[in-house]
């Protein structure tokens, strides 16, 4: 079983990480075709997808040392903080330095892109090239970062990190509901349509409200009417009250949203059947 076994879905990007623990594991493989580790991995998307958790299961994946770098002190302190832990990483390798959060190393109001936390990781990653440390990181914001730090040399890996679809968003649901008791009227296919695009956290945070409001009407399981409500509530801010609209005002709706289905099929052929 492997550590990145913990992340549910995202099988692409597990794939390329587990290659690059395959090469940290049997470099000389790789070194025989020619081929060297790259010099970096950049992982980025939108906040709540499971990022950490991915650079966390890489690190216990290569089994080597890991060195973390987050933001929780001042500017000087903190500038000092990354020096001092690529030194210390260059001296015990092989390891691996994680910067969690990197856009996040600057202050908001100073101008990210030249700010010196930046040009202190940028010397730390040029310092420590070639000396078997691995530097790993993660970003909500790429575009928050120099193009000099984030460019190929320094990190040769940029992998975003979209949110889960289709088969991914099933397999997360499937996940957060295996330790709730689920009605059999919850239709699988229909609530992960409803709920895909959301980042992993979101999906997590949708089914407890809707196993918490089960439990409040003390039902049973929890019922599609519930994971329904929770969705309108928690994506689309829907009060928990509302009027019921009429059979008229229903039937004007429909009519109103078939009408954005024939706009959508004629600018864009087939995208209709992808709803």
């Amino acid at each position: 079983m492997s550590a990145l076994d913990k992340v549910i879905g995202y099988e692409a990007i597990k794939n390329e990480l587990l290659q690059i623990c395959d090469m940290i594991h049997n470099r000389e493989i790789y070194e025989e075709l020619g081929a060297r580790l790259p010099q970096g991995i950049l992982l980025y998307g939108e906040p709540g997808l499971g990022k950490t958790l991915m650079a966390k299961s890489f690190i216990e994946e290569s089994g080597l040392k890991a060195y973390i770098v987050r933001r929780n002190k001042g500017d000087d302190d903190f500038i000092g903080e990354i020096t001092d832990t690529f030194h210390r990483a260059k001296e015990n390798t092989p390891c691996v330095i994680f910067l969690d959060d990197m856009d996040k190393f600057a202050n908001e109001d100073s101008d990210h892109r030249d700010a010196e936390e930046y040009v202190a990781v940028q010397s730390g990653i040029d310092e420590v090239k070639n000396c078997d440390v691995f530097v790993l990181a993660t970003a909500n914001e790429m575009r928050k970062l120099p193009g000099s730090l984030v460019r190929s040399g320094r990190f040769d890996r940029k992998i975003e990190v979209k949110c889960p679809t289709d088969k991914d968003a099933n397999k997360i649901i499937a996940h957060y509901l295996s330790d709730k008791k689920v009605s059999k009227n919850v239709n699988m296919e229909d609530l992960s349509k409803m709920i895909s695009y959301s980042s992993c956290a979101e999906l997590e945070t949708i089914l407890n409200e809707a196993a918490i409001s089960a439990a409040y009407k003390r039902k049973t399981d929890i019922e599609m009417e519930d994971l329904v409500k929770s969705v309108l509530r928690m994506i689309y801010d829907s009060p928990d009250n509302y009027t019921k609209a009429s059979a008229e005002d229903m039937k004007k709706t429909a009519l109103h949203e078939a009408g954005h289905l024939v706009v959508s099929e004629v600018l864009c052929p087939g995208s209709v059947g992808l709803a």
